[in-house]
Formats: structure tokens, sequence, C-alpha cells
């Protein structure tokens, strides 16, 4: 154990600071130097991950490497890589939150600031298209949703009525055989009467001016040949006569 610990080499700037940060005890300018180009370091390395991620079109990683490179070295123009990431995300809300926080955080006004008003712009309008698409979703499943339980709904009333009925038949009435031969034999004199139809008055009947004009037909023959001045002869006579 003692050869082990005499062979490693320890620096002395990291002695340095691991002492200060465990006493508490103010860092050299040295050691705080070292640091902060440790820590630049790393956040340019994570800022090459990002940048080399972005252009094989991995997003997702580029975002996470730009994410570590702000939190490593709070640079405003890391957050405009990052508005890029969610643009290409299709995130067009949080790209809109990161673009104008990189305006507001810039010390001046930088020299894409024009585009990036325009990007906040697009963004934006995306987001409040993509809201009324995921309202529209919402409406649309709820719609569904209603109309599945409307259709269990009946289909479950549909089967109690069938199991009430399957437990409780209905029972047909009771006839007589005897009564039912003799009423199909004996039919109903008001059918008949319906079939025959309404009695006419003696006055409208056929027959009964039918005899009366025979009887004036006689009548006035038998005048005329009473009242005539000169019958005619009712014979032919005979031949050669």
């Amino acid at each position: 154990m003692r050869s082990l610990i005499r062979s490693r080499r320890i620096e002395p700037r990291a002695l340095s600071l691991a002492l200060a940060l465990a006493l508490g005890t103010p860092v050299p300018a040295v050691a705080q130097d070292a640091a902060a180009s440790a820590t630049e370091d790393a956040a340019r390395e994570r800022f090459s991950e990002g940048n080399l991620a972005y252009d094989l079109g991995e997003f997702d990683r580029a975002l996470k490497a730009f994410s570590e490179a702000y939190r490593l070295k709070p640079l405003p123009a890391f957050l405009f890589n990052i508005a890029q990431c969610h643009r290409q995300l299709k995130n067009p809300s949080r790209a809109a939150f990161f673009y104008r926080r990189y305006l507001s955080l810039s010390q001046e006004e930088p020299a894409n600031a024009d585009v990036v008003r325009e990007l906040i712009a697009e963004m934006d309008t995306q987001a409040r298209v993509q809201e009324e698409q995921r309202l529209e979703r919402e409406r649309f499943a709820r719609d569904r949703e209603l109309q599945k339980a409307r259709e269990q709904a009946a289909l479950a009333e549909a089967r109690a009525n069938e199991a009430r009925l399957a437990a409780n038949p209905p029972v047909a009435p009771e006839h007589n055989g005897a009564s039912q031969a003799l009423a199909m034999q004996v039919p109903d004199a008001s059918v008949k009467t319906a079939e025959a139809g309404p009695s006419k008055p003696w006055t409208r009947r056929w027959y009964v001016w039918a005899g009366a004009g025979a009887v004036a037909v006689l009548a006035g023959g038998a005048v005329w040949l009473a009242t005539a001045p000169n019958p005619r002869d009712t014979t032919l006579g005979t031949v050669g006569r």
C-alpha cells in the first residue's frame, strides 16, 4: 500500500484545489484558471459533439450535447443551438422559448437577430397550429369514446330485454275450438249487410218504374183503338177475291 501511494504522481495544482475545496479556503488564482480551463474544454467538447450530431441529423443527441455545454458554460450562443434542435424536432413552442432567451441574454444584439425574430414568429404559428390539432384530436377521441359508450349501453339494454323475455315468455290466450269452428261456419250478419250494401227506397228501384211504364203503354193503346175514326182491317184477305 505504501509503495502504491508513493508511486502515484499528484499534480500540485490538483492537490491545492482539492485541499482548498475541502478546507473552505480561498482558491489560488492558478487553481481557478485551471478549473475554468477544464470547464471550457469540457464545454467545447460538448459543443463539438453537438455540432457533429446536428450535421448527422441526430437532433436528440445534439440537443443533449448543447444543453450540457450550456450548463458548463452558459453562453447565449448555446441557447440558439438548443433552439435550432427543438425546431428540427418539431417542438415549436420550446424553440420559440430558447430563441427569445438567446436574444434577451445576449449582451449586444446578435448579427442574426432579424432572422431569429422571423424564426420566433414562425415557431409561434406552428405552435398554435399544433395546439389546434391537439384539441381536435382530443375532441375526436372524446366523441369516439362517447359513441362507443352509447353503443355498449344499447347492446347491454338489448341483452337485458332478451334475458327478461327468456325468463318470462309471453303466454298465448286460450281459445275454444268449437266456438271457433262455429264462427267460421256462420258468417256475421253485419258482414252480409256490408257486402250487400245499403238498401234503396222503393221509388228508386228499376222494376217498379218498369212495371208502371208497361201499364201506361197498354192503357194508351186501348184508348187509341177505341177512338180511331176508321180502324184498319187487321186481316190480309184471301187470294183471288
